[in-house]
């Protein structure tokens, strides 16, 4: 579970308190949200207000849900105290859980300025970087957490996640593996399964697809991902059956009409290919893996001029996309432009060269986080 779950907690009390806030606070250790609300706003009415009164009450405010009313109650008492990191990591709490992450962010931020280091406010603001997809400071502040506590599963699962997003697929997949053996989440199998998917271990992502679903049949998406591992072990059927349930629950989902429309266009089905490739190109105008898509129709019908422009583009965006690369040479030599195809031949075989090495030298991990995926799996059968 991720930081965002913590709970807020009461700042402790400097000095001798009013028998009004002594009732509150033991109202808030036994959850008594609403006595210990009534007993606090009592004190603070009869007695000078304190931040330690203020900021007790806006923990009881979060305890009960009311997160406006708590951030009320903490931002007084940070113009009493402006120096609680405390009380900041609360306010951020309350921020965050009340859906205002930049705000969340600008809090736990200040709470690190008074007490740096902090692996609590440190996971939350990586968190927020993470929501906000700020990948990059989300990857590092949430290495910093994992550094100082390797042992604590959110840390190490945010971390893995933001890696995820940054392409770093080999790193992620043994940083949530790390994770997921210690809280065995629908979520965190997901995501494993997706760092699978990033080094091509198509049949170990499966698995840990599968067991996501098993551990929660309702999980977002879960489809379109078990839809991805089966295309990629050339399971057309099983696979085409999965994105048609994913479209099913969501019309919308991007990678269930990519897919389909890929899988349509290898199997000659040019009608439904254009049908779903136009419903993904709706839904993420631009996207290269479509526009590949529809070069490759360009080549079929013998329009080369207009696979190169569509490829041209995609390798302006995507430098090492393969594919597109090995394409755009064909183009450029049925377009009779000759030293054009030379040259994308060449980097074509210097970028295969490069990724075989890639893959010698890495191939012992990936294998490694592989099988470990398939062990937690068995384990948790």
């Amino acid at each position: 579970m991720l930081a965002g779950s913590a709970l807020a907690v009461p700042t402790p009390q400097t000095r001798k308190e009013p028998p009004d806030c002594v009732e509150g606070d033991y109202a808030l250790a036994q959850h008594q949200s609403d006595l210990a609300i009534a007993q606090f706003q009592k004190c603070i009415a009869e007695n000078p207000p304190s931040a330690e009164a203020l900021s007790n009450l806006g923990v009881a405010f979060a305890q009960k849900g009311d997160f406006d009313h708590a951030i009320q109650a903490y931002t007084q008492a940070l113009a009493l105290d402006s120096n609680d990191a405390n009380i900041f990591l609360n306010l951020g709490l309350a921020y965050l859980k009340s859906k205002h992450v930049k705000e969340a962010a600008r809090e736990f931020a200040r709470s690190l300025m008074i007490k740096p280091g902090n692996p609590k406010a440190l996971e939350l603001l990586a968190l927020c970087h993470y929501q906000m997809d700020q990948f990059e400071l989300a990857a590092y502040e949430a290495k910093l957490v994992h550094d100082a506590l390797p042992d604590e599963a959110s840390g190490t699962l945010l971390y893995g996640l933001a890696c995820l997003h940054l392409g770093l697929y080999k790193q992620a997949a043994t940083l949530i593996y790390s994770a997921v053996s210690t809280n065995k989440s629908a979520e965190g199998f997901k995501a494993l399964g997706e760092a699978l998917l990033g080094v091509k271990a198509y049949r170990n992502a499966l698995e840990a697809f599968l067991q996501a679903e098993k551990t929660d049949p309702n999980l977002p998406g879960i489809h379109s991902d078990l839809g991805i591992s089966y295309a990629g072990l050339a399971q057309t059927e099983q696979a085409t059956a999965e994105f048609k349930k994913q479209l099913a629950l969501d019309p919308d989902d991007f990678n269930a009409n990519y897919y389909l429309g890929r899988l349509d266009r290898l199997a000659g089905n040019d009608a439904d290919a254009q049908r779903f490739l136009a419903k993904a190109n709706q839904l993420r105008p631009g996207d290269s893996s479509v526009a590949y898509e529809y070069a490759v129709l360009a080549m079929q019908a013998g329009d080369y001029a207009k696979a190169a422009s569509l490829l041209e583009g995609i390798l302006q965006k995507v430098p090492g996309y393969l594919d597109a690369r090995v394409l755009l040479a064909q183009a450029y030599f049925r377009l009779h432009r000759t030293q054009d195809g030379k040259r994308e031949s060449a980097l074509v075989n210097a970028m295969k060269r490069e990724a075989q090495a890639q893959v010698d030298a890495e191939g012992q991990e990936v294998k490694k986080a592989a099988e470990q995926a398939r062990s937690l799996a068995d384990k948790h059968h």
